[in-house]
Parts: structure tokens; sequence; C-alpha cells
């Protein structure tokens, strides 16, 4: 596939995301037309991250280790570039580095520390944008529980015909399957609770749950810590079962996999969890179908 070269130059990225952010925050919901001609400058800066997503994965797949991790890739979505823009979580569209991003899941931190060796001193020019210990998760993991380790690089290829995406960025992400699990558990939490857990603290006590399950995790699977090192093996222990039989968190996350597992998840699905935690599956025959019955609670109880 021929990715589409960067079209506008970097202030005029930068602008176009100010401007649509302006707008987004506007309450009349009206989008002029220097908003139309911002859109497409952030979409065809989004898209010429195709050819960067393209060389990062290669590069990472040549890396010869002992045992070769899970590298999957990922292209941002646009709705995702511009939430993150209007939340504050980025201030400059031409400077953010994780539009393409790779990611690595090894057997365990040996392996990955390993390929991060192996990585640093590979014969690829690419430009590792900080020190290596800035984005270490696993060394210092975030107060939400999340570990891993996060690397930011400036996109470098000598030939002439790569030069039209040099000096654009990626983020490498490194983690174990166990860390993986964890963030993996999150994100499909945040996607059925409508959570925001993988970006900030919540008063939720699913919140505190998931940091209790990432520090047992650490602790049990990975002889490490995760943001609870204070608290004992006991303690952990009790607040989770405490905090399950409010939340039902674990259970609602395998009831999840168990109707994935056996093809129950189909397209215009609602999926509707009960106090006790178990999940309920409606199928419709069509999306208004779906929506109607949303908007008239049926067959779907709503939730109390």
């Amino acid at each position: 596939m021929a990715w589409p070269a960067p079209t506008s130059t970097r202030n005029q990225v930068r602008k176009a995301g100010k401007l649509i952010v302006a707008e987004y925050k506007k309450d009349d919901g009206l989008l002029s037309q220097d908003s139309y001609e911002a859109f497409e400058v952030v979409q065809n800066w989004r898209a010429a991250h195709g050819a960067v997503l393209n060389t990062a994965q290669a590069w990472l797949r040549r890396l010869e280790t002992s045992h070769r991790p899970t590298v999957g890739q990922r292209l941002k979505r646009f709705e995702t570039i511009i939430d993150k823009l209007v939340t504050g979580r980025a201030m400059d569209l031409s400077t953010m580095h994780d539009i393409a991003g790779v990611r690595a899941i090894f057997r365990d931190e040996n392996d990955l520390r390993e390929f991060q060796e192996k990585a640093s001193r590979s014969k690829a020019q690419h430009v590792l944008m900080h020190d290596p210990l800035k984005f270490d998760y696993i060394r210092a993991p975030k107060k939400t529980g999340y570990r891993g380790v996060h690397q930011v690089y400036e996109r470098q290829v000598p030939a002439p015909s790569g030069q039209p995406w040099n000096g654009l960025k990626f983020e490498v992400q490194l983690r174990t399957s166990v860390q993986h699990s964890w963030a993996t558990a999150v994100e499909i939490y945040d996607s059925t609770a409508q959570a925001r857990f993988k970006f900030e603290e919540s008063a939720n006590p699913a919140y505190e749950q998931f940091l209790v399950i990432s520090e047992l995790f650490a602790r049990v699977h990975e002889n490490g810590n995760a943001s609870l090192p204070e608290f004992s093996d006991i303690d952990l222990m009790k607040r989770h079962y405490e905090l399950e039989n409010t939340t039902h968190m674990v259970a609602t996350i395998q009831s999840l996999r168990v109707a994935h597992d056996d093809g129950m998840l189909q397209q215009n699905t609602i999926l509707q969890r009960r106090k006790d935690g178990k999940l309920s599956i409606f199928h419709y025959p069509s999306l208004p179908a779906a929506i109607r019955a949303i908007l008239t609670c049926s067959p779907v109880v709503p939730r109390s």
C-alpha cells in the first residue's frame, strides 16, 4: 500500500489541531469552513503515520532475540486523536508521539529486557527521543496500576524514497503477558462501563480493585510490585474479595469472555449487566432495532 506523505507543515498541523479542539468545545455544534479544512489536515497527518507504522513493526519483527515476542500494531483512530487533544492529554497534534503504535508482548520480563537491549544496539537509525528510564512503568509503575515500558522513536530512514516521513514519531510498548492481560481487562471494562480507568484516577470501587489486582499480579507472577507495595498479601486478597462483592467486575469480564468464545457477541448486540454481575445478551436484526430497545428499555432492564 502506498501511504500518503504529509502535505502540511508542522505549524499547519498544530493550528489545525487547536482549531478542531476549539470547535469541539463550542456549544452550538456548528462547524466552520476552516474547521472542515482542518479536519482534512488532521486526516492526512494521521494517514501519513501509516508509513511510519509499517517501518516500525518491520524493524521490531527483524530483531533477533532468543524468544520472539507477539508483535501487534495500530494506527490511532481519528476519534481517539481528537479526544486526546480535547481532554488535554496531548497539547500539540504536531508532536503527538503515539499516532503510530507498535506493541510487543513477552513471556516474562527477562525476555522483555533482552528485546529492549537488542533494540538499543540495532543498526536502524531511528532516534530514541528520551532517557530509556523515562517511561519504564515496570521499575516505576503508574498510579493507575499500569505496568510496561514505553519508548518513543523518531523515524529515520536513509533511503531517498523514505525521506517524506522522516521525523515523524512512533511509540513502542513492551509488556509481559501478565501486564498485557491486566491492561486489556482495564480496556474491556472501560468500554463496557464507560469508564476511563486507563487514563485517570477514579472513586469507582472497580478502579481500586484494578489497583489491587495489578499488585497481586506483580507479586504472584513476576516477583515485583505495582502501585500498592505497602499492603500485605492477606490485606490485598481480603480487599479484592470485598470489592468484587460490590463491583462484580471479575464476573463481568469472565462473562464477556465466555460470550466471545461461544460466538454470542454478534452485530447489533446489547449487553446488560445485572446487579449480581451476571451478563444478559440481547440480539437485534438491525441497529435501529437495537436503538429502539435501548430507548424503550425493552427487553433490556435499566440499571438501578
